[in-house]
């Protein structure tokens, strides 16, 4: 289970909504939907993250320590890596590359050149002798004429009946923000984000994706949700929206 996927599964075990855990710890109710989708970049680094961590964690009656490993084994790594990386590059020298001297190559030009027509010189008149040697002799060619290759019979390929696979459902969700507007997370069935941000109130946001499509609300009271054409009220913080018009609740786990 993901750190946010824990946080989540905390708040939902005290019984707390969003907003309530954000007038508890003075966090904003966007930054924790964003943590509960496994996103900490806004928390402003790492020692910031950690701090939110230990405040959800007391609100909510559980045991930071956990949560704390959790996630200094997921961020420690990669923010180690880039300090290395940086004084790697910081430390690395410059090549210059190398000028041609051109002086030289113009010079060695000029010296090949000469050398050329020097040896022209001196063996032009044995060419010339050869050549009316060779005017003199006469010799009798010989023809043989060449046999003509049979066409060789074109083999049609069989043809094979292919295989198609059936075409994945297309899920076409627009949402539209409404009230004090939202916070929102959009992921399609393979995990990848296709949207993350505030809506402001009176906007609207359509994403169009292969097979179910999983979101995280801020406030589901201001959301309106509109699936393949068809409006359909919900008060989930989590939900998927399937290709057959329908919406579920997402595991805690997904």
């Amino acid at each position: 289970m993901s750190i946010g996927s824990e946080l989540t599964a905390a708040r939902e075990r005290a019984d707390m909504t969003i907003e309530q855990l954000s007038a508890a710890t003075r966090i904003r109710t966007g930054l924790l939907v964003a943590m509960e989708a496994d996103d900490f970049s806004r928390c402003g680094g790492n020692f910031y993250a950690r701090g939110h961590i230990r405040s959800i964690a007391r609100v909510v009656k559980a045991d930071p320590a956990p949560l704390l490993a959790s996630f200094d084994a997921e961020h420690g790594v990669e923010e180690e890596k880039s300090r290395r990386e940086e004084r790697a590059a910081v430390k690395k020298p410059k090549l210059n590359p190398a000028r041609p001297r051109w002086a030289v190559v113009v010079g060695a030009i000029l010296v090949s050149l000469m050398g050329w027509g020097m040896v022209r010189l001196f063996t032009l008149p044995s060419d010339i002798e050869a050549n009316a040697s060779k005017t003199a002799t006469t010799s009798a060619t010989v023809t043989t004429p060449t046999p003509t290759p049979k066409p060789k019979p074109t083999v049609k390929p069989s043809k094979h009946p292919s295989s198609t696979k059936p075409p994945v459902l297309l899920t076409r969700l627009t949402m539209t923000a409404k009230g004090d507007g939202t916070y929102l997370t959009v992921r399609d069935r393979t995990n990848r984000k296709l949207f993350q941000g505030r809506l402001s109130p009176g906007i609207a946001q359509s994403v169009t994706s292969a097979g179910d499509i999983r979101v995280t609300v801020g406030n589901p009271g201001n959301l309106v949700v509109v699936l393949n054409g068809k409006r359909l009220p919900t008060k989930l913080y989590k939900f998927t929206a399937h290709p057959n018009g329908t919406l579920s609740k997402t595991a805690s786990g997904s």
